[in-house]
């Protein structure tokens, strides 16, 4: 899968890991772990990562300290990835030093933002995808010096999709979320049959027998061990394009009614709860006709009542972060103690939900037998 992250990788991608490499050897180590990663993030002064990190407060300057107080008299943090990439085979040049490798925990990060590329439906990966496949390694060095900075990852993954949102709401042309969903989905088809083509070949040609899954089986798995996270990352992500597109609208034409918005919100909730419902649809009966037993409407009424849930929740979210930034500016600090607690009353609400939708859709792919 490491193959596929190179394939993909936006040039300033590239220039990261490059970066992350050289951070690497500067510091003595032998292979590039997540806080060479972070570091290298943190390093690029003008990107949307850099900017994202200093509204936390990280910047290149003290977590190059604590990066440096960590290792003082130490080499190593994370275990060594088993299949050392090879960089001339990735693109890079050895280095006078030695050949570099990955940890496993850096190949995961890598191959994460693989997948956040996918869920956003844009053509190449970007560092911003890498931000966050390093937000979701609870057990990584990276996040481990984020927390010791004083970051909560919660509010760290919504920093991030917030200023996404911000950046691609003036990109004309951004892939709906049914077109997302359902591209993504076929990319990963297919590549793990051609993987899976290439072992076939690769035992007809040495006389060994295995039994490969066909690609019925293929299709099967990726849509249980993917489906729901797609639903999930546009659920949330559209949620953030609408506060933007709101914002741009106002800034246009001047403050709007709070109905025309609640109209607009509203109107966005039914179409990202018809939008899923089309992908399932799609994916199961046009697409692969993949089960024998289609879903029925309780099904599809469960999954989006877990999607407008979700939805809504988000807003509460967004909007009690704007009066917590606006208290914090005014130094109302007798309400922010209030708005602190149910904030983390959202992010608990918020992770419930994910959890749920996952299990709902899982389930429902689960639980039907593949046609013949």
């Amino acid at each position: 899968m490491i193959d596929s992250v190179f394939e993909r990788a936006g040039e300033s991608l590239l220039n990261l890991i490059q970066s992350s490499m050289a951070e690497c050897l500067n510091l003595g180590h032998s292979y590039v772990c997540t806080e060479h990663i972070l570091l290298a993030l943190t390093d690029d002064k003008e990107s949307l990562v850099a900017k994202i990190l200093a509204t936390l407060k990280i910047e290149e300057g003290p977590t190059r300290q604590e990066i440096e107080r960590r290792f003082k008299g130490e080499t190593e943090s994370e275990l060594l990835y088993s299949d050392r990439m090879d960089l001339i085979e990735s693109g890079y040049d050895k280095r006078e030093e030695g050949s570099l490798g990955f940890s496993d925990l850096a190949v995961q990060a890598l191959v994460r933002a693989f997948d956040y590329s996918l869920f956003f439906g844009q053509p190449d990966i970007e560092p911003v995808h890498l931000l966050l496949g390093l937000i979701d390694l609870s057990d990584s060095t990276s996040t481990k010096i984020l927390e010791d900075l004083g970051a909560n990852l919660f509010f760290l993954r919504r920093q991030t999709l917030h200023h996404m949102a911000e950046e691609l709401s003036l990109v004309h042309g951004l892939p709906g979320f049914k077109e997302t969903t359902i591209g993504g989905i076929r990319e990963l088809i297919d590549r793990f049959y051609g993987a899976v083509c290439t072992l076939n070949a690769l035992s007809v040609r040495s006389d060994v027998q295995t039994n490969m899954p066909v690609r019925q089986a293929i299709v099967h798995k990726v849509c249980v061990a993917y489906f729901a996270e797609f639903l999930y990352t546009q659920v949330t992500f559209r949620r953030y394009l609408v506060e933007e597109s709101i914002e741009l609208l106002a800034e246009r034409t001047g403050p709007l009614d709070q109905e025309i918005v609640a109209s607009i919100v509203t109107t966005s909730a039914q179409n990202v709860r018809s939008a899923a419902r089309s992908a399932f649809e799609y994916m199961i009966s046009n697409e692969y006709r993949l089960f024998e037993q289609m879903m029925d409407e309780a099904e599809y009424d469960e999954i989006g009542n877990i999607i407008e849930d979700l939805w809504w929740t988000q807003g509460e979210e967004i909007a009690l972060y704007q009066l917590f930034a606006e208290a914090l500016d005014d130094r109302r600090r007798d309400q922010m103690f209030e708005m602190q607690k149910r904030r983390m009353e959202i992010a608990t609400k918020l992770t419930k939900l994910k959890n749920k939708l996952m299990s709902t859709v899982r389930s429902c792919f689960e639980k039907r037998s593949i046609a013949r």
